[in-house]
């Protein structure tokens, strides 16, 4: 199940489920008509069942909803990619800013995707296992001038996601973040020519080191897994541990 599917990085990775042979993926969002834009492209990639379920996921009664039509439908979610987020509406000094948006982010950004986990865990995954990927970002290890509230949210989701793989590193669940880099989309544009700017569907190897890993806990930056390659490096020297080593 990948939230946040109808468009940007979320459509990307539901897309790269269906070519590497994903046989059911469910595909979340709060707009139809991009859900359906989605699935037709997974289709073409020769997805066998693709399961549209239009929410909210800052209302807990369409989670709960939507994560009980995908587990009746499938039998269970095996795989949860918490896509769904947005930036930071308006850059700005903290004093600047308006604490309402703030809040509103972190709603979306990070209350959000404890809805979500929280149902599937409940619903299907306690029971059977899995593994879940929260898309992060480089903002939630650094504090950035002008992005305070996003940074905010993404140091949050990393303390979230820690949190969890602690919680269930002994239930043959696995709980790591993703960070996709600077991603050129419909919603966040970027600069034509900027270097280091990244088209959506370039978290693939990223995506597939954190699923395939035995790690939980730990965090990926897709540019640092090009370094690390670029080095002759394995792909596990990109994976990092959220919890910091001690002193």
């Amino acid at each position: 199940m990948v939230t946040g599917a109808g468009r940007g990085i979320g459509q990307a990775i539901a897309i790269i489920c269906g070519e590497e042979g994903a046989a059911n993926v469910a595909i979340t969002s709060r707009t139809r008509s991009e859900l359906q834009e989605t699935a037709a492209m997974m289709k073409d990639k020769g997805v066998s069942d693709v399961l549209l379920e239009v929410a909210d996921v800052t209302n807990k009664d369409q989670v709960e909803s939507m994560v009980k039509s995908v587990v009746e439908k499938f039998g269970g979610i095996d795989v949860l990619i918490n896509n769904a987020g947005t930036s930071q509406r308006t850059k700005g000094t903290s004093e600047t800013l308006d604490s309402d948006h703030l809040r509103s982010l972190l709603d979306l950004n990070v209350v959000s995707t404890h809805m979500v986990t929280s149902a599937v865990l409940r619903q299907t995954m306690l029971e059977n296992g899995g593994r879940i990927v929260n898309i992060s970002s480089q903002a939630g290890k650094v504090g950035l001038p002008n992005y305070s509230f996003y940074c905010a949210t993404k140091f949050a989701l990393e303390g979230l996601t820690a949190s969890l793989a602690e919680e269930l590193k002994d239930k043959n669940i696995a709980v790591n973040t993703l960070s996709p880099g600077m991603v050129n989309t419909r919603s966040f544009p970027k600069p034509e020519g900027k270097a280091g700017v990244r088209s959506a569907d370039s978290v693939r190897d990223g995506l597939f080191v954190v699923l395939e890993s035995d790690v939980t806990g730990h965090y990926l930056h897709v540019d640092e897994l090009d370094q690390a390659r670029e080095r002759g490096l394995n792909d596990s020297a990109a994976l990092k541990p959220i919890r910091e080593p001690t002193f």
